[in-house]
């Protein structure tokens, strides 16, 4: 059996919605197996059958699950994938931090309120081919393109300050960002199609090289997913996945803090039962 998400050969998408892997993984310096890590695949933004309510129903999901998201897109950072990831402009309009929506005073009080529940943002550029440096020919790391590239650019003119917004908002709520850039696996156009089965020895070592590095990075960028300041265990993170999925299938706005008062009762729940047998036990 095929190990890892499929990769399809063809234009049609292989994913919808999203899907977990059902093995788990640990750091290979995770000796201890200490921290265990999930992996989720998601369903790519843009597709031609969905509309962008649904876009944004899978974005958020994913950023309200995950500690770490990986964002990858094909070529180098420009106006078009910066783009792209214009659906954070829109964030604050699909996601609530508090159960009352009053309590936040303004917009930009409201970006900081949600901008501590988002996760660290990894963005790999697939096939990139150029050069790493800067306007004065000087190599750069693949963390400086990302942070040039965010860079608001000079003017007043309606497109400038629209592309300033994204940028502003990009940096805010994404604070623990960095970028890893991927050469082309495989020069073979034919290969390509099937590059789920084509063999790691017969990929370019240049890419080998490259995947082995981001995983390392993934692992050690991937922290514990915590809510309010709390580490969340595995029946947490799941009270906390069915309720974000309720609020969006019904069409509503996610709120944090409904959601966190869920997993507490759950959790006060699921200890008062616990003790309620304990006590049985020690009874009988």
């Amino acid at each position: 059996m095929k190990q890892g998400f499929p990769v399809g050969p063809t234009v049609n998408p292989c994913t919808k919605g999203l899907w977990l892997y059902r093995q788990i993984f640990y750091a290979p310096t995770d000796i201890h197996k200490t921290q265990p890590t999930i992996v989720i695949d998601t369903e790519g933004l843009g597709a031609f059958d969905e509309d962008e309510n649904h876009d944004t129903k899978i974005f958020l999901l994913a950023l309200l699950l995950c500690s770490l998201l990986v964002y990858n897109s094909l070529g180098s950072i420009d106006e078009g994938a910066l783009t792209n990831l214009s659906l954070v402009v829109n964030l604050s309009k699909s996601l609530q931090a508090n159960k009352d929506p009053s309590s936040s005073s303004d917009f930009n009080s409201e970006i900081d309120e949600l901008a501590q529940y988002f996760p660290s943002f990894m963005w790999v550029l697939r096939d990139f081919a150029l050069q790493l440096v800067d306007q004065d020919g000087k190599k750069i790391t693949q963390k400086e393109y990302l942070e040039n590239s965010l860079r608001e650019q000079k003017g007043t003119s309606e497109s400038i300050v629209r592309k300033n917004k994204i940028r502003r908002l990009i940096q805010h709520f994404f604070k623990d960002r960095d970028c890893s850039t991927l050469v082309r696996p495989i020069e073979d156009e034919r290969q390509l199609q099937k590059l789920a089965d084509v063999p790691k020895n017969e990929l370019r070592e240049e890419f080998t090289t490259e995947i082995d590095e981001l995983r390392k990075r993934i692992f050690t960028k991937a922290k514990i997913k915590k809510l309010r300041g709390k580490a969340l265990n595995g029946s947490m993170l799941l009270q906390l996945a069915e309720t974000y999925i309720l609020a969006l299938n019904q069409n509503e706005i996610p709120k944090i803090d409904n959601a966190w008062a869920n997993v507490q009762n759950a959790e006060f729940e699921r200890a008062f039962q616990h003790s309620l047998k304990e006590c049985d036990r020690q009874i009988n």
